[in-house]
């Protein structure tokens, strides 16, 4: 028996060894109509067509050689966009823009096909390498978007009054419960049901050390409606001076999670409905060749679907997401449960719900940013034109990037340490010392809330950012259609409060520039213009060269 599973193994690893070729087939259509039907009216229709198939092709990293053939799942993409336009002018002070969209895409994962019914078999030495199907291998993401916009524009006395509203539906259905993104750590919470082997010769006798699967509904559906209504008034004080007013009111509305009673929080998500965004700006010309504009405004982020669904995807009910994992517990392999290579059946009292909880916390605020500037610009020679301005940002709510646990029990006890010098080669050493709480493993504990629970993981919006700029550009306009731009900007980017973090009970810490500061920037840029329309007089060939 023991000689017959050594060359099941061997029959398995050689198999799984080697290239496969992958193909990856790629139809785009793009086509539009535009159509003048009147002096007054203009229509448009677009669609944008996409169909991938790529056999093999989930993984898309050439050099990924920790897979074997198995799992190589297979890639289909299916998407489409149509949209229609219409703008109608009833009079030469009214102009009203109409437009309408729909999206669909549609995403599916499925397996090689080389491993029929086969879980996931990970090898940890002598290499990781991974057999069977993957849980990468079977998914399906399916979204359908739907979208009208309305923009009127009112030209009476000085004024010019813009008014509009947006509406958007996005329904999103997602059944891909295995690890979402084949190139990072696979998730071990699949149904296909996962082994791991320390050494080859513990896979070929049947011995793991770890078996995981997961049970529940894998399919996560939900739809946001969004809205939208703004008004602005642009305002001709006087020649030399232009002021732009305006208001823009927009939200979501997620719907509310599935609930455990056990625990009311994973049941509700803050909905933010009155997110009221001023914005002001002005353009004023003091002096001749001489232009000031300046603005201030304050804009809203949508909160990301993903993000949602992460958040609330594990209440802690069976009938949501359950799992069961389990060790070799000594004896012959088929004394074990489950006996290798078979799976737990999906109904098996075995599987308990996670002891994990993820939710919104209650104090979550959708994300969004103050930005005020002012720019001077002087033309300071014929065909040149220099600019000096600032700009400020400051992002509010932020979205963490680290994981805050509700259940987690303060931090008891503090530990010193001391820096020793970089000559220093042994210990004891003197250098400055710091006292910070204990934070090794063995002194985390959970329960903080509830003992019923371990993690209670919360999205939580903390974070800031501060970005603040000054900058100079230089346009000279040349001659024949040759224009040059140089610019140079002095900024710095600042993060703080929580963006991440390695305490949750202590922010102070994460002020630190951002990953995206960028101290000095210099850019010179040219465009030419060649207007190659005027070498000939023949109405055909001006269109064409244009």
């Amino acid at each position: 028996v023991y000689l017959q599973r050594v060359s099941n193994a061997i029959n398995a690893l050689n198999s799984n060894v080697g290239t496969k070729s992958r193909s990856g087939n790629d139809l785009v259509l793009t086509p539009r109509i535009d159509y003048q039907a009147s002096s007054r009216d203009a229509f448009f229709l677009s669609l944008n067509f996409n169909r991938f198939d790529s056999p093999g092709g989930v993984i898309t990293e050439p050099t990924d050689g920790n897979y074997g053939l198995q799992t190589l799942a297979n890639a289909y993409v299916h998407t489409f966009q149509t949209s229609l336009g219409w703008t109608h002018g009833f009079s030469r002070n009214l102009l009203n823009e109409f437009h309408a969209s729909t999206s669909q895409d549609n995403e599916t994962a499925t397996p090689t096909g080389l491993a029929p019914n086969s879980p996931t078999v990970i090898l940890d030495s002598p290499a990781a390498f991974t057999l069977g199907n993957a849980p990468f291998s079977i998914g399906k993401v399916f979204e359908r978007q739907y979208s009208l916009a309305d923009h009127l524009d009112y030209i009476v006395g000085k004024h010019t009054l813009q008014f509009g509203f947006d509406w958007n539906r996005a329904w999103d259905s997602d059944t891909n419960d295995g690890g979402a993104d084949p190139n990072e750590a696979i998730d071990l919470g699949s149904p296909l049901g996962l082994y791991e082997f320390p050494s080859l010769q513990a896979f070929a006798l049947g011995q793991y050390i770890n078996f995981s699967q997961a049970s529940g509904n894998p399919t996560f559906s939900f739809a946001v409606p969004y809205y939208g209504f703004y008004v602005q008034d642009t305002y001709r004080v006087l020649p030399p001076l232009t002021l732009e007013l305006g208001l823009r009111e927009d939200f979501q509305v997620y719907p509310q999670p599935a609930e455990n009673p056990a625990f009311p929080l994973t049941g509700q998500y803050p909905n933010q409905f009155r997110r009221l965004a001023p914005r002001f700006g002005f353009a004023w010309q003091p002096a001749d060749k001489t232009v000031v504009r300046g603005g201030f405004g304050q804009f809203y982020t949508n909160m990301n679907g993903l993000n949602y669904r992460n958040a609330v995807v594990s209440n802690g009910l069976a009938s949501q997401q359950a799992s069961f994992s389990s060790q070799y517990h000594g004896g012959i392999p088929n004394q074990q449960t489950p006996t290798f290579p078979n799976i737990l059946p999906s109904n098996s009292s075995l599987f308990q719900s996670s002891p994990d909880i993820s939710l919104v916390s209650p104090q979550f605020r959708a994300p969004y940013i103050v930005q005020a500037s002012l720019q001077v610009e002087r033309e300071i020679s014929e065909n040149t034109t220099l600019s000096i301005g600032t700009m400020w940002n400051h992002a509010v709510h932020l979205l963490s990037g680290s994981a805050y646990d509700l259940n987690l029990n303060p931090l008891q006890g503090t530990t010193t340490y001391i820096v020793c010098p970089p000559t220093a080669t042994t210990a004891p050493c003197s250098g400055p010392t710091y006292t910070l709480p204990s934070m090794d493993n063995g002194l985390l504990s959970e329960g903080h809330i509830s003992s019923s629970f371990n993690e209670i993981n919360a999205l939580i919006s903390p974070g800031q950012n501060h970005y603040n700029s000054f900058f100079v550009q230089l346009q000279r306009r040349m001659s024949h259609g040759l224009a040059l731009q140089a610019s140079y900007t002095f900024a710095k980017s600042i993060m703080l409060d929580g963006m991440d973090f390695n305490n949750q009970f202590d922010f102070s810490n994460t002020h630190a520039a951002s990953l995206l500061d960028q101290r000095h920037r210099f850019t010179l840029a040219g465009v030419y213009q060649a207007r190659l329309d005027r070498v000939t007089s023949s109405d055909t060939g001006r269109a064409l060269l244009s």
